[in-house]
């Protein structure tokens, strides 16, 4: 039996507040700057295709390291923008191809 002295296990004073990773704007979801980096990239030579892949992938850290996503989080967002970059690329690559109906041999 307790005592009146002793203080009593209050589930209120046990509670932690929930923890989340809140990413406002993914970077894959950002199909304007995916679709505009994707043009920058195919329509320039390759040297400008580089250096304006380098500075967009600069200016996105910056962006996230401004918003105090973690380290790792930031590499996870820059990868998952390069592969929509790279799935974009290609989209573009087979958008003017289309076959005919019958097939290549009809």
């Amino acid at each position: 039996m307790k005592h009146r002295d002793e203080p009593r296990g209050l589930p209120l004073f046990d509670w932690s507040p929930p923890t989340a990773d809140v990413i406002p704007f993914p970077a894959k979801a950002r199909v304007g700057k995916i679709r505009r980096t994707a043009e920058m990239i195919d329509e320039t030579t390759t040297r400008g295709a580089e250096a304006y892949w380098r500075r967009t992938v600069s200016d996105l850290r910056r962006q996230m390291e401004r918003a105090c996503v973690p380290a790792d989080r930031i590499e996870t967002e820059l990868r998952a923008f390069f592969d929509a970059v790279q799935t974009e690329l290609t989209r573009r690559a087979y958008a003017g191809h289309r076959s005919r109906p019958g097939g290549d041999a009809a």
